[in-house]
Order: C-alpha cells, then structure tokens, then sequence
C-alpha cells in the first residue's frame, strides 16, 4: 500500500463515526468508498452497520410517512453548527 493510500485508510473510529453519513449517503464518494473498504475488512464494523442499518429499515418501515421540509432544513442547520463547534468539518 503506498503512503497515500495509508494515508486515507479509515479506522474504527472514523467509520463508526461517519456510520450514519454513510447509511445517510451524505458522504461523498471517495469517502463512501474508504468506508465501505473499512467494512469489508472489519467484522466488529459491519456488525456494528449490519445493526444500524436493520434498524433503521425499521424505522422507515415502521413511520413511512415524510417530515416537512422546513424541519429537515432546521434539521441541516442545527448539524452545521454543531459540527462547526466541534470543529468535524463533516
């Protein structure tokens, strides 16, 4: 593996950090991929996915209909700021 590919290899850490973005698809691809790699290579991730996806096709199962726009748009905003204090740049 050369030196800039092991610079964008994702740990634990990062993936169950990133976990919802990309159950979510609001990561862009590049990171989708290191993501998905991680998985492949990490039993204890994709276990801990293989939950938080289940659930969440619960969820959506469970509350078909859709939230109005202007609180997904709140929403949006308040993750902003947040990451912003945090310093994730997302």
């Amino acid at each position: 593996m050369s030196e800039e590919s092991e610079a964008h290899v994702v740990d634990c850490s990062e993936a169950l950090r990133r976990l919802f973005d990309f159950l979510d698809r609001e990561i862009d691809e590049a990171d989708g991929d290191r993501i998905r790699q991680h998985l492949a290579d990490c039993e204890p991730c994709l276990s801990e996915y293989d939950v938080e996806d289940h659930l969440k096709r619960l969820v959506r199962r469970a509350c078909p209909e859709s939230a109005p726009a202007e609180l997904h748009l709140r929403i949006r905003q308040s993750l902003t700021v947040l990451r912003l204090q945090i310093g994730d740049p997302g």
